[in-house]
């Protein structure tokens, strides 16, 4: 059942909502988005991801753990926050070199939780992880721009306000500006001036859980791949003046979040700044804030393609694709207790 009418029901009894609880329960709630069993990700879904586009991607993975066994002398981890489908978890499983390589801990977390591939793991809260105790790879892909966000607003004084949903005599959701439900919510912008009629997207969960994550690291990388920019260019007016949010439903992308509420993807473009300061106050250290292309140039993916077939080539270009996914994923790699140039070279 679509949460709508719960939606609906809720406005008319307790008031207009900030659109971050309208998307948790258009996401995550009774009937939400990524409440079902079955997740529409991929060509024949609502949307693709690199690790569904092509088992590429895990392949790069296991490729990057091997490398991280001899900076660390022993097995490297995997831990992926967010595994979703689980795709690039098996991709990793079934790679030549993972298996070449022996077993190793692999685990995995999710805010919904679902089934995991044989030998995964499953993590039924990261405050089930001790401080430190990964040793490896902690990895999560699209996981930061699905966080419930608030959208706000500048206003004439120089203010910020913030767009409220509302329901209207039709019956139908619409939006209506008022005073912000927080008063810390405009401190995420971190001195962004909004023009006056400017909406910046902001999840107030960006950094909470990106400090989790770098706790949880002892040695190794933390590297997060996401949909977002630094925060200069983020909250930039002349780029993004109605701020970032996006609707994804059967490879199409709109903006309208009142329309198939719980058969919808809802996303919002990630401030790696937010991150990254997350991260280095963690006690991390900031490798590359890098392109996706970059990015698995570096962990060797011309090396699984050494002798690969015409299909995995075609594979390859799409996740290189410097007008798609290649050029639009930015990938942060942050490290702990290694020297990341013995595992990824020093072209990042």
């Amino acid at each position: 059942m679509s949460p709508a009418p719960h939606l609906r029901d809720r406005i008319r009894s307790e008031g207009p909502l900030p659109f971050a609880c309208f998307m948790e329960a258009a996401l995550y709630g009774e009937g939400g988005y990524y409440s079902r069993e079955e997740v529409p990700i991929g060509e024949e879904g609502d949307y693709v991801t690199g690790a569904s586009l092509s088992p590429l991607f895990g392949r790069v993975t296991a490729r990057l753990l091997s490398r991280l066994d001899r900076a660390l002398g022993g097995r490297a981890e995997l831990f992926e926050a967010g595994y979703g489908t689980g795709v690039h978890l098996r991709n990793v499983l079934s790679a030549p070199i993972y298996k070449e390589c022996g077993p190793r801990r692999v685990r995995a977390w999710d805010r919904v939780p679902r089934a995991v591939p044989e030998g995964v793991e499953r993590v039924a809260s990261l405050a089930g992880l001790a401080e430190g105790e990964v040793h490896g790879l902690i990895f999560s892909y699209e996981l930061f721009d699905a966080l419930p966000f608030h959208r706000l607003i500048g206003r004439q004084d120089g203010t910020v306000g913030e767009l409220w949903v509302e329901v209207g005599e039709d019956g139908e959701f619409v939006w209506r500006e008022g005073e912000v439900s927080d008063a810390a919510l405009p401190a995420l912008l971190a001195g962004a001036a909004l023009a006056p009629g400017q909406v910046a997207d902001v999840a107030p969960g960006w950094g909470p859980l990106y400090r989790e994550l770098a706790r949880r690291l002892g040695r190794g990388l933390l590297v997060t791949c996401d949909y977002g920019f630094e925060r200069e260019r983020l909250f930039d007016p002349r780029v993004r003046f109605h701020g970032t949010l996006a609707c994804y439903s059967r490879h199409r992308v709109h903006r309208n979040p009142f329309v198939l509420v719980g058969e919808q993807d809802l996303t919002a473009h990630v401030d790696f700044t937010t991150l990254i300061r997350a991260g280095e106050e963690e006690g991390l250290t900031t490798v590359a804030l890098t392109r996706q292309a970059l990015w698995l140039t570096a962990a060797g993916l011309f090396e699984e393609l050494a002798g690969a077939d015409l299909a995995t080539r075609h594979q390859a270009m799409a996740l290189l694709d410097g007008e798609g996914m290649g050029e639009e994923i930015r990938v942060l790699i942050q490290a702990r207790g290694i020297e990341p140039r013995d595992v990824l070279g020093p072209g990042l």
